[in-house]
């Protein structure tokens, strides 16, 4: 099977606003990963690549997910901030929607599938996003 490449977007006008969630990040520390959001978004688009390209992760009829209702574009919906203190850093959460294709009778792609990139980030490295659990993904 050929390798599944997506298209991140801009949310749609239909889709409800992105939500900003930061629990005990100093505006500081949180305007220093900012400026370094390119390769924030490098980082969870190769996860959401790597994701959708897992071998075993599609099977023949009615299976989650069915790579071919997908259109392979995704909208980040959510993001989350959170501080850990002693040692400190950073657990970034980005909630991406992936879309699929117009069903019968609606004349639009719709949300399809959520999937959660998990990221850590550490203070001094800013531009350094690590991977910090499995990626999860959910039904939307």
């Amino acid at each position: 099977m050929a390798i599944f490449r997506m298209t991140r977007i801009e949310p749609p006008e239909w889709a409800t606003k992105p939500d900003l969630n930061i629990a005990g990040v100093a505006v500081t520390e949180y305007a220093a990963i900012q400026q370094h959001r390119a390769r924030l978004i490098q980082t969870v688009h190769r996860e959401v690549e790597e994701y959708l390209n897992t071998p075993g992760l599609y099977y023949e009829g009615q299976s989650f997910p069915d790579r071919l209702r997908m259109t392979g574009a995704y909208y980040i919906g959510a993001e989350s901030y959170i501080a850990h203190r002693d040692p400190t850093w950073f657990q970034i959460s980005v909630r991406c929607h992936c879309l699929e294709r117009p069903k019968a009778g609606v004349p639009r792609e719709d949300d399809y599938m959520g999937l959660e990139v998990w990221l850590k980030c550490i203070p001094g490295q800013w531009s350094s996003f690590e991977v910090f659990r499995n990626t999860d993904s959910s039904s939307i």
